[in-house]
């Protein structure tokens, strides 16, 4: 029933946190940690709708943090990052394909000059 609310979390969870360890605490703990710092913001919600629909989106948040938490560790601790580094940049700037516009005469509207790429005026938009 719960499982589609939380399915984006899921798919981002193993690309922010894949166990890192900084200063003797991993990413994913800091992450419950900081989970569990936020029901207790949660529970003084006033509007009791509310406040319940926070805690069970953080109670299942919680329990995917620890079921992400023992997947890592059963597979020995050896989750590769998923970012991907590149020698050269996917795309290159180039400027050789960008063409000077032309001024083809001026508006009979406003005045300002026309370019031949456009069918309108780009100052006040007249044919």
């Amino acid at each position: 029933m719960y499982s589609n609310i939380f399915k984006p979390f899921s798919r981002i969870l193993p690309y922010v946190l894949f166990g890192n360890i900084m200063d003797g605490i991993s990413d994913i703990d800091r992450f419950q940690r900081w989970l569990q710092s936020e029901m207790a913001i949660a529970s003084k919600i006033e509007d009791p709708t509310e406040r319940e629909r926070r805690l069970l989106q953080l109670d299942i948040s919680i329990s995917e943090v620890v079921r992400y938490r023992d997947i890592v560790h059963s597979l020995g601790g050896t989750v590769a990052s998923p970012f991907a580094e590149r020698d050269s940049p996917v795309r290159e700037n180039s400027n050789s394909d960008v063409k000077p516009s032309k001024s083809v005469g001026e508006c009979h509207s406003c005045g300002s000059k026309m370019t031949g790429d456009l069918e309108f005026c780009p100052v006040c938009g007249e044919f």
